[in-house]
């Protein structure tokens, strides 16, 4: 009776570490996935989901920035300018524009596109995804001043310059 249990026991282990290989497997060709695309589908970018309804500005901005709220990075109250027209790449890699050494951060997690009416955040199909005001996005998704970014642990304010 107890080689029957020992027998289990080993059966269920071995079940356990290959789905736990499998898991990392399917994790890290994700990442290679994304990077060998380089961009997202150009169909992605037409549908461009909004996080929240943005003012009216009375003046046209000139810049937004992701000013950070809380890291364990970054100092608070640090800023991101991006020019209305830019945008720039936030992960681990060296190439990132805006560079988070952060293990819960993809090395191409998500990018931002400055325009007119506010920020354009894309999750790059990074492992952990990205949070805006709270909600995981899937599309890219238009944000206004006011609105949170969250990309690992942390915490980015939307801010019209």
């Amino acid at each position: 009776m107890l080689n029957l249990v020992l027998l289990g026991g080993k059966i269920a282990f071995l079940v356990i570490l290959y789905w736990f290989v499998f898991l990392v497997i399917r994790s890290s060709t994700r990442e290679l996935r994304v990077l060998s695309q380089g961009r997202a589908p150009a169909g992605m970018v037409g549908g461009v989901q909004r996080a929240a309804p943005v003012a009216e500005a009375a003046r046209a901005p000139a810049a937004w920035a992701l000013t950070v709220v809380e890291s364990p990075h970054a100092q608070t109250g640090w800023a991101f300018v991006l020019p209305v027209g830019r945008e720039a790449l936030l992960g681990r890699s060296s190439e990132a524009e805006l560079h988070l050494p952060d293990t819960f951060v993809s090395s191409r997690h998500a990018r931002v596109r400055a325009e007119l009416e506010g920020l354009v955040v894309e999750d790059l199909g990074s492992t952990n995804g990205t949070v805006v005001n709270g909600e995981e996005i899937s599309l890219p998704t238009f944000v206004g001043s006011g609105d949170e970014v969250a990309v690992g642990d942390t915490v980015f304010r939307v801010e019209v310059r």
